[in-house]
């Protein structure tokens, strides 16, 4: 929960109400302009397409074809929606990563799709992002003997240990050594998130290639680029809880022997 809820704190909008809130019990103007103007920078597409570049890593969006066989395409679980009416349907905040997965799964580059059971515990919706992702496979023609959902997960390292699990209960046999061998496996997630989850994947014992989708990085620099937007604040807050992401995981590998780094 600590997790959850702590980088809330950290975003510009509470930041710059702090300061303001600062300002207005010392009334310095300074300290106001300066939470002003953090907010104004922080809102351009400008700063917000600087740090989705930093969270993005360099990652490109590979080729299906340039991507090697693997024993499973592991498709991270998003966030959910339940849009408003009683249709019983959830929608997709990262639905690229379940259509990059596919892509990878007709091309024949795994037989299995693997989907994460991810929840939230303040959502606590009666279904896992792996449920729904798994009926959407079903409806999109792959067998259900080719779907795979491993164990519940609130963040990615758990969805990395829940993978490394299953497979630790169902080993892959190398009949050059007779022994079992690691799994290798397509991991598809977000762009701006792919370093922190192919780290924790690593440092699980899995063998991975990335596949990164959902790029959000904007375009040429313009004019536009300086005028401060909603959206733009949005990409920033994006950006910046994958940041903290990897600055939490860096610190946990200091303090308890499971060790995860920053790539």
């Amino acid at each position: 929960m600590l997790r959850e809820v702590l980088p809330l704190f950290l975003m510009p909008v509470p930041i710059v109400l702090a300061l303001l809130a600062f300002a207005a019990w010392r009334r310095s103007w300074r300290i106001a302009a300066c939470g002003t103007l953090l907010l104004w920078i922080l809102s351009t597409p400008l700063a917000s397409g600087w740090l989705v570049r930093l969270a993005e890593s360099g990652f490109v969006r590979p080729k299906v074809a340039d991507i090697p066989v693997a024993d499973g395409i592991v498709v991270l679980s998003g966030g959910l929606i339940v849009p408003p009416g009683d249709s019983g349907t959830y929608e997709f905040l990262d639905f690229d990563r379940f259509l990059g997965g596919f892509d990878l799964y007709r091309a024949g580059k795994a037989r299995h799709l693997i989907f994460t059971g991810g929840w939230s515990p303040v959502r606590r919706y009666p279904v896992t992002v792996g449920d729904v992702l798994r009926e959407r496979a079903l409806s999109f023609g792959v067998p259900d003997s080719d779907i795979l959902l491993v164990g519940r997960a609130t963040n990615t390292s758990e969805e990395a240990r829940a993978v490394a699990d299953y497979f630790a209960a169902h080993p892959l046999a190398d009949p050059t050594i007779a022994q079992p061998r690691a799994p290798r496996l397509i991991l598809v997630t977000s762009a701006f998130h792919m370093a922190r989850a192919a780290s924790l994947f690593r440092a699980a014992g899995l063998d991975i290639t990335p596949f990164a989708v959902d790029f959000r990085a904007s375009g040429p620099i313009t004019i536009h680029a300086f005028i401060p937007r909603g959206s733009a604040l949005e990409q920033t807050e994006i950006a910046l809880h994958e940041i903290y992401g990897r600055v939490y995981d860096w610190l946990r590998g200091l303090l308890i022997a499971d060790r995860t780094a920053i790539p």
